[in-house]
């Protein structure tokens, strides 16, 4: 296929170097900088600090776009995402689009778009730590369902775009796909932004344990999910992700923007009652943010 990935951070970088494996693909990134640095060194796939793979893809500007693209894969964040948008608001782009971002405050900007929109969920653990270098910290697969989309569709790309080493999955419920990542990363995320920790110190630190299970019991009352179904997704996840840096801690740490209004401001606006620990850390990841940026 000929796949244009749309975002040049850490899942951009992981999506591209393994599909290029067996698509055509280009990258498009918002930075000339970086645009240079790829094309220079190529994409750079790493593992356990060792060079396992290099990925030779086109690399564009995002004002390049071209429209002969057979497949859209948006892995700008959240933060990012209005300003991508605004290259498929053209009725002369057609192809399906694929959406891979964490929370669910964007959903109804997608469901405006005229093209076929389908999302993912990414349970890779990866690190960009430079333009053109990504670390694989931790395999997993990604999961597709359909928005706008259709099922036959979906199943094609699917299909296509599976590898061995990186698979991708075909779900049927895009909400409660959406929901369970949104549980793990409302807990995960602005626990280890605050206190910038990896992921497994959720489990084995007891104090940051106690915030955890507050966060994941107001986040299902929100969400409207089962609490021991949650809690279990949550500490698998801490558990085999314990040594990697959660992308809110990135963010923090590389003064940029995070993604807690789409993840924890969400949560909070769709709950019925007051959620005091979610409140909390929403404001505290804010004001975190205000001062380091």
């Amino acid at each position: 296929m000929n796949i244009a990935i749309v975002g040049g951070g850490s899942i951009g970088l992981l999506v591209s170097a393994y599909l290029a494996k067996e698509h055509e693909v280009s990258i498009y990134v918002r930075r000339k900088e970086q645009k240079e640095k790829i094309n220079e060194h190529a994409i750079q796939l790493l593992e356990d600090n060792k060079l396992i793979d290099q990925a030779q893809v086109k690399v564009r500007q995002m004002e390049q776009m071209k429209r002969d693209h057979e497949l859209y894969i948006i892995c700008v964040k959240q933060t990012q995402l209005k300003e991508a948008l605004d290259y498929f608001r053209h009725t002369s782009f057609h192809a399906p689009l694929l959406f891979l971002q964490n929370g669910m405050g964007h959903i109804k900007m997608l469901q405006q778009l005229i093209q076929p929109v389908y999302i993912g969920v990414v349970s890779h653990g990866a690190h960009r730590t430079s333009d053109y270098e990504v670390h694989h910290l931790g395999k997993g697969s990604i999961s597709l369902a359909s928005v706008t989309g259709n099922e036959k569709e979906l199943k094609q790309l699917t299909e296509k775009l599976s590898q061995d080493y990186f698979p991708v999955q075909q779900v049927k419920n895009w909400e409660r796909l959406l929901k369970d990542k949104l549980i793990v990363n409302a807990v995960i995320n602005p626990l280890t932004a605050l206190f910038d920790v990896p992921n497994g110190d959720i489990i084995t630190n007891p104090h940051l344990h106690f915030l955890a299970k507050k966060l994941c019991e107001e986040t299902v009352i929100a969400l409207e999910l089962s609490y021991s179904e949650a809690w279990e997704k949550v500490t698998k996840t801490a558990e085999i992700t314990k040594d990697n840096v959660s992308s809110m801690r990135a963010d923090v740490q590389a003064r940029q923007a995070t993604e807690v209004e789409a993840i924890t401001g969400y949560i909070i606006n769709q709950s019925p009652v007051e959620l005091p620990y979610t409140n909390f850390v929403y404001h505290a990841v804010l004001a975190l943010s205000k001062e380091r940026i």
